[in-house]
């Protein structure tokens, strides 16, 4: 079953850090959904690097592990990543939540029928989860490298694991595991950030924003033989186009610091994909 609805986006044209409001108006009780939030100071980059084992203390001098982390997802890197010979974009302020590097609306329109909604972003590496039409979530993501791109389309959480094996290659093992494409073999889990597009066609993230998807998300419902689909789980949006003949978009920040903003093709795919959202096959 489909909602037929017109939707109506306002983008706020104030800096790169107000984030524009997606609107779903499904019927004439639905409302706009105003944005709230604190304009917040542009956020500038500087590219630096730790060429020795001198620029490396002088480096961990200056931040503490929490920043650090943040200069991790910034530059979609494991921590560990994080050492002699890295080539970093830093931002001019480290705020405490990666929230504040995404360029996500905070509040979508969802119908009352969608509580939970997650979208990924393959141009610029990064999801957001949704609860209620509020930003909940966000984090870094590795997709699918060249070879094996991870499809854009709209998929929905099936079933999940602690661990899983993959099929694929037997050493590959993929911790707080959830399916997003059973035929597909596609899933979201954790594995090792390198800074680009480098999975199998799976959705890498860190530990614990693959953790707190594993744990907030919806896995289908089947009948008793498990063999059809009754409810489907929380619905999952990949889209974007990740440029994998150029650097990092990311990488483009101390030129650019817009570079990650949303752009009006990838708005309008979020709008047209929200009406083909379905609870039941």
């Amino acid at each position: 079953m489909c909602w037929v609805f017109f939707i109506f986006l306002f983008i706020k044209c104030t800096n790169s850090n107000s984030q524009p409001d997606i609107t779903l108006n499904q019927n004439k009780t639905s409302k706009k959904v105003e944005k709230k939030d604190a304009i917040l100071p542009l956020i500038t980059y500087l590219a630096d690097s730790i060429p020795d084992t001198t620029a490396w203390r002088i480096f961990k001098s200056k931040y503490d592990t929490s920043q650090l982390k943040i200069i991790a997802a910034i530059n979609r890197i494991d921590l560990s990543k994080i050492r002699i010979g890295s080539k970093l974009i830093i931002p001019d302020t480290i705020f405490k939540d990666f929230d504040h590097y995404v360029p996500f609306p905070q509040h979508l329109a969802l119908p009352d029928s969608v509580p939970k909604f997650i979208m990924v972003n393959q141009r610029i590496q990064i999801f957001a989860a949704y609860e209620n039409g509020i930003l909940v979530h966000t984090g870094p993501v590795s997709t699918g490298r060249k070879a094996k791109p991870t499809p854009n389309k709209l998929y929905y959480t099936n079933y999940k694991a602690r661990l899983k094996t993959s099929t694929v290659d037997g050493s590959w093992k993929m911790p707080w595991y959830f399916n997003i494409s059973n035929r597909g073999g596609i899933g979201m889990h954790q594995y090792t950030l390198p800074g680009y597009p480098a999975s199998h066609s799976c959705i890498r993230m860190y530990e614990e924003n693959a953790n707190w998807i594993y744990n907030w998300a919806q896995p289908w419902t089947l009948t008793s033989n498990q063999n059809t689909i009754l409810v489907y789980g929380t619905p999952v949006l990949v889209f974007g186009n990740y440029d994998f003949s150029q650097p990092p978009i990311w990488k483009t920040l101390p030129q650019n610091p817009h570079a990650l903003e949303l752009t009006p093709d990838e708005l309008q795919i979020i709008n047209e994909s929200i009406p083909k959202i379905r609870i039941h096959p």
